[in-house]
C-alpha cells in the first residue's frame, strides 16, 4: 500500500475519532438514504430479476420485445434484460445484471463492455422526485431532466453500438447452465443473493456519506472547485450541495445534470464491484461515463439556451 493511501486511511480514522457526531449524522443520512431510496427500488429488481434470468431462456424472449433494442444497440435477446432494468431502476442495476449475465456465459465481453458502458444510469423516478422537483424545486424541468440525461445515454449506446448492428453475435461464451424449475429452494437462493447484493451497497452509501461529509468539512464549499469535487462523492447529497450553492440557474442546471449523468464516485464504486469488473472493465466504464457526461453538458447547455435563457 503506497503511503498516500495509508494517509488517507489515518486522516479519516482521525476524523472519526476527532468528530464522532459529524460522522454519526452522516452515517445516518448514508443508511436512510439507502432504507428509504435505494432499499425498496432494488431489492425486488434484483430478486426478479435473478429469478427471471435462472427460469427464462433467450428463446422463450418474445420477438416483439427483443427486436427494437436488437436493431438499434446490436445487442442479443439476453442483453435485452439489461437494458430497460439499466434505465428504469438506478445504479447499479445495470451493472449487476451485465456482470451475472457475463458470468454466467450468457452474453459475450464484447457485449459485456457495450452494456457496461452504457446501460447504468439513475432512475427517471430519481430525476424527476429528487433533482428536479426536491433539491431543484423545478417540477415543470423534470421532463428536460430526464430528457437530457437518460438521452446522453441512450445516445452514446446507439453510436456505439454500430460495428455490432446487423451482425450474428454467439449468444455465450459457453454453455450456459440449464434452466431450473421453480421451487421454494430457488426463491430463497434468489432473496439470499439480491439480500447480499443490497447490504453490499448500503455499505458503500454508508462509508461515501462520511467521505462527503468528511471533505465538507473540511474545506470552503465557497471554492466552486471544492464545491464540484466535494459534491462528486455521492451523487444524492451531490445535487443537495449543488442546488444548495452560490452558482447561478444555469451553472446549477448544467451541473446537476452533469453529475446525475457520471453518478459520482460511489455510484462508481458500487458498480464496479457488483458487476464484478476487471481492470479493462473498469476503465471502459470510466470512459465511458466520460463521455456521456461530456454529451449531458452539451445537451443541457444547448437545451437551457433554448427553453430557458
Amino acid at each position: 500500500m503506497s503511503k498516500k493511501s495509508v494517509f488517507v486511511i489515518c486522516a479519516l480514522l482521525g476524523y472519526l475519532l476527532l468528530c464522532p457526531q459529524t460522522a454519526l449524522q452522516s452515517a445516518r443520512d448514508g443508511l436512510l438514504l439507502w432504507y428509504r431510496s435505494v432499499l425498496p427500488v432494488i431489492f425486488p429488481f434484483l430478486f426478479f430479476g435473478g429469478l427471471l434470468m435462472r427460469l427464462v431462456s433467450a428463446e422463450d424472449m418474445p420477438k416483439v420485445l427483443t427486436r427494437p433494442f436488437t436493431r438499434l444497440f446490436g445487442c442479443s435477446a439476453y442483453g435485452v434484460f439489461v437494458i430497460p432494468a439499466g434505465f428504469l431502476c438506478g445504479f447499479p442495476a445495470g451493472a449487476r445484471l451485465t456482470g451475472d449475465l457475463y458470468r454466467d456465459g450468457k452474453i459475450t465481453r464484447e457485449e459485456a463492455l457495450q452494456l457496461f458502458g452504457f446501460a447504468n444510469n439513475v432512475s427517471p423516478g430519481f430525476i424527476v422526485s429528487y433533482l428536479a422537483s426536491g433539491q431543484m424545486q423545478q417540477p415543470d424541468r423534470a421532463g428536460w431532466y430526464v430528457l437530457q440525461i437518460l438521452g446522453a445515454a441512450l445516445l452514446y449506446g446507439w453510436i456505439k453500438s454500430w460495428p455490432r448492428r446487423g451482425r450474428n453475435y454467439p449468444e455465450a461464451v459457453q454453455t450456459p447452465p440449464a434452466r431450473e424449475t421453480i421451487s421454494f429452494t430457488l426463491i430463497d437462493d434468489c432473496i439470499y443473493e439480491a439480500m447480499s447484493s443490497a447490504l453490499r451497497l448500503g455499505a458503500y452509501i454508508l462509508l461515501f456519506a462520511i467521505l462527503s461529509g468528511a471533505i465538507t468539512l473540511a474545506a470552503p464549499l465557497s471554492n466552486p472547485a471544492v464545491l464540484l469535487f466535494a459534491s462528486g462523492i455521492e451523487v444524492t447529497n451531490g445535487i443537495h450541495l449543488l442546488a444548495a450553492s452560490a452558482l447561478s440557474d444555469a451553472q446549477k442546471y448544467i451541473a446537476v445534470s452533469a453529475l446525475a449523468a457520471f453518478g459520482g464516485w460511489s455510484a462508481l464504486a458500487q458498480s464496479a464491484g457488483i458487476g464484478h469488473m476487471d481492470k479493462e472493465m473498469l476503465f471502459y466504464y470510466i470512459k465511458s461515463r466520460v463521455i456521456i457526461t461530456l454529451l449531458t453538458i452539451l445537451i443541457s447547455t444547448v437545451l437551457f439556451l433554448l427553453n430557458f435563457r
